[in-house]
């Protein structure tokens, strides 16, 4: 059983990685992304103003719904799973201080990464809707565990 939930944990982590920083090939090759230049302007394009890009997709404007879904509900959806599986398989995790803390590091190694290599852009709107997401995914583990505590 162990060798079966680390499995399912990597292969989580490798598709969250595909979706998160290699949902587009990115267009600069090696050594543009260690070029200074490069990283900065990449510094001055991300949102450091938490909400901004949230209150961008939920105004009204020309985006689709699909995209706002993307990114509003994607995020969110995308760290569910890490909520959920944590606790279910380490005992150390039951805590959601633990859920969030987990969360919000994956997801700001995930943004830090786009940032320096260029692989999308850093947006801590981002960072909230990812733990967010890990949060919810806590809140679904919480009530299954409540759930078979009353049955039994």
């Amino acid at each position: 059983m162990r060798f079966g939930k680390w499995l399912v944990l990597v292969i989580y982590l490798l598709v969250l990685t595909k979706f998160i920083l290699f949902k587009h090939v990115p267009s600069l090759n090696s050594l543009q992304m260690m070029d200074k230049s490069q990283l900065v302007l990449r510094w001055e394009s991300a949102n450091l103003i938490p909400f901004q890009s949230i209150r961008l997709f939920l105004a009204p404007s020309n985006l689709t719904p699909a995209i706002r879904i993307q990114n509003l509900a994607g995020n969110v959806l995308l760290f569910v799973p890490l909520g959920l599986l944590l606790p279910l398989w380490f005992r150390r995790c039951r805590r959601l201080l633990y859920v969030t803390g987990a969360a919000a590091v994956l997801s700001l190694f995930y943004e830090v990464v786009q940032l320096l290599f260029g692989f999308g852009s850093f947006d801590v709107d981002d960072l909230l809707l990812n733990t967010m997401g890990g949060m919810i995914g806590y809140g679904l583990f919480f009530l299954f565990k409540k759930r078979r505590k009353d049955q039994t």
